[in-house]
């Protein structure tokens, strides 16, 4: 299923390649769609290229982690790529709650 997403869109991480990510059921915000071999920015100011051969967003959200080839998860400073395919768009009163509860210092 093909959504509309833009820039600002609030999603949930309903799947990953693998399907055992540690993301998965977690609310991100899309930042920027970035296609095969393209550059990002990350929150922290690092520019960094696309190593994956599919488009993806590149997504911020709370206690994002990666995953290593051998299965180590390592810490991603609360930005990674998702296919738009393992994304649900959230909708309604749901955004602004989230928006608010990154907002709040933990």
């Amino acid at each position: 299923m093909s959504h509309q997403f833009k820039a600002g869109d609030f999603a949930l991480i309903v799947g990953s390649r693998l399907g055992i990510s540690p993301n998965i059921g977690k609310a991100v915000e899309l930042i920027q769609l970035v296609m095969p071999g393209g550059s990002f920015t990350t929150p922290d100011g690092f520019e960094r290229r696309s190593g994956v051969d599919y488009s993806a967003w590149m997504v911020v959200g709370e206690g994002l982690v990666a995953l290593t080839i051998s299965g180590r998860r390592v810490c991603c400073g609360g930005a990674c790529l998702i296919q738009e395919r393992y994304l649900m768009p959230l909708q309604g009163d749901t955004a602004p709650t989230i928006q608010k509860s990154q907002a709040v210092p933990a």
